[in-house]
C-alpha cells in the first residue's frame, strides 16, 4: 500500500506550459504537516494486508523546497519507520534540484524512492515546455542517485509542443539506457487554467489522438519490458476533479486508457499469429490467461471485431488457463 500525501506546485520554481496540479490531484493546497501522523494512522487502521507500507509525497518539487519545509514533512514519518509500521519514503522532484549534499539529506530521513519529473530528454521539447532543465540534468542526476543506490523512477510526457514520434522514442531509448528501475507514462492533456490551454485555443498547439497516443505508449512500453522496466503507470489517474466538465480541455483522456494500451499489444500478437497459421479456416481458438482476457476481448469487444474483418473469420473462441506461461502470451490453438 502506498499512503499518498499531495504538495501540488510545492516547490516548483517554474510554470510548465501544461501543469495545474491543483486540477490533477483534485486538491486545491499542500497536506498540512500537522496533519500528517493523523492521516497515516488512519490508514494504517483500516490496512490489514502483510505486504509493505510506503508513503509518498507527489505533485510537486519535494527537494525544491526548503530544507526546514523538507524536515518537517519527513520529521512527522519518522516515528512510523522507527515502529515499522512504514517500510520507507517516496518523493517526487525535478532533475536539476538533486545534488550530492541533497541525497545525504534525504538518506537521513529513510527516503528510499526518488522520482523524477523528466517529460522529455530533448533540450528543444524541454525548453517550449517550460521545465528549465536539460537532458544532461536528468543524466546527471540518475548518476547520483544510482551512486547512492535510490530506488529511481522517471516521469514521461508524450505530445509535449515540439514532440514528434522520433524525439518521443529517441527520448524512451535514453532512458532505457539509464535503467531506472521504473517509468511512468503521461500522455499530455490539455488543462484549464494552464498555458498550454491558451496554445491550443490559438491554434498553436494540437494534442495527440487517442489513437496515436495509445501507438506511442503501446511502442514504449513494449520498449520497456524487453528491457525490464517497469511501467507502473500509464495515463493520468482518473479522479472526480479531474473528470468535471470543463477541466481537461483537449487530448487523448480515456479513464481506462493503459488498458487500451495493452489491448492493442494483444491485438498485435494475436494478428501476428493468424497471420502465420497453416490452416486457413474461418474459426480461431486462442489459449489465454484467465487474468488476459478482458485486455484480450478488448473494450467492448474491439480486438474480437477488429480480427474478423482483417482475417474474415465468422468466430473467434477463447480458452481460459491459469498456467504462468501464457500469461500475457495468447495462444492460437
Amino acid at each position: 500500500m502506498i499512503i499518498p500525501f499531495f504538495i501540488p506546485h510545492s516547490g516548483c520554481p517554474h510554470h510548465c506550459v501544461f501543469c495545474n496540479q491543483n486540477r490533477i490531484t483534485g486538491q486545491n493546497k499542500s497536506e498540512d504537516i500537522a496533519s500528517v501522523p493523523q492521516k497515516i494512522a488512519k490508514y494504517l487502521s483500516t490496512y490489514s494486508n502483510d505486504q509493505p507500507v510506503h508513503l509518498a509525497f507527489f505533485g510537486g518539487s519535494f527537494t525544491a523546497m526548503p530544507y526546514d519545509v523538507q524536515r518537517q514533512y519527513l520529521q512527522a514519518v519518522q516515528p512510523f519507520l522507527q515502529a515499522g509500521l512504514i517500510h520507507s519514503i517516496h518523493i517526487s522532484t525535478r532533475p536539476d534540484y538533486i545534488t550530492r549534499e541533497t541525497l545525504v539529506f534525504l538518506r537521513q530521513y529513510h527516503v528510499q524512492t526518488v522520482e523524477l519529473g523528466v517529460q522529455s530528454m530533448n533540450d528543444t521539447v524541454l525548453a517550449v515546455a517550460g521545465r528549465d532543465h536539460t537532458r544532461s540534468d536528468t543524466v546527471t542526476a540518475v548518476k547520483l542517485l544510482k551512486g547512492e543506490r535510490f530506488t529511481i523512477g522517471l516521469q514521461l510526457m508524450l505530445g509535449l509542443p515540439g514532440d514528434t514520434e522520433k524525439i518521443f522514442l529517441d527520448t524512451i531509448k535514453s532512458v532505457i539506457n539509464m535503467q531506472p528501475d521504473f517509468v511512468r507514462l503521461y500522455p499530455l492533456l490539455v488543462i484549464h487554467g494552464t498555458p498550454l490551454e491558451m496554445l491550443y485555443k490559438t491554434g498553436r498547439y494540437a494534442p495527440l489522438s487517442l489513437d496515436k497516443a495509445v501507438f506511442l505508449c503501446h511502442k514504449a512500453l513494449v520498449l520497456f519490458d524487453h528491457a525490464g522496466i517497469k511501467v507502473t503507470r500509464i495515463g493520468l489517474q482518473p479522479t472526480e476533479e479531474l473528470e468535471r466538465p470543463g477541466v481537461i480541455i483537449a487530448g487523448p483522456y480515456h479513464p481506462a486508457f493503459r488498458q487500451l494500451v495493452e489491448s492493442s499489444i494483444f491485438l498485435n500478437k494475436m494478428r501476428m499469429a493468424l497471420l502465420i497459421r497453416l490452416s486457413k479456416t474461418d474459426t480461431a481458438v486462442f489459449c489465454v490467461h484467465a487474468k488476459d482476457l478482458n485486455m484480450v476481448i478488448g473494450q467492448q469487444r474491439a480486438n474480437v471485431i477488429t480480427l474478423k474483418k482483417e482475417f474474415k473469420l465468422r468466430t473467434i473462441r477463447f480458452v481460459q488457463s491459469e498456467q504462468s506461461a501464457i500469461k500475457g502470451r495468447p495462444v492460437l490453438l
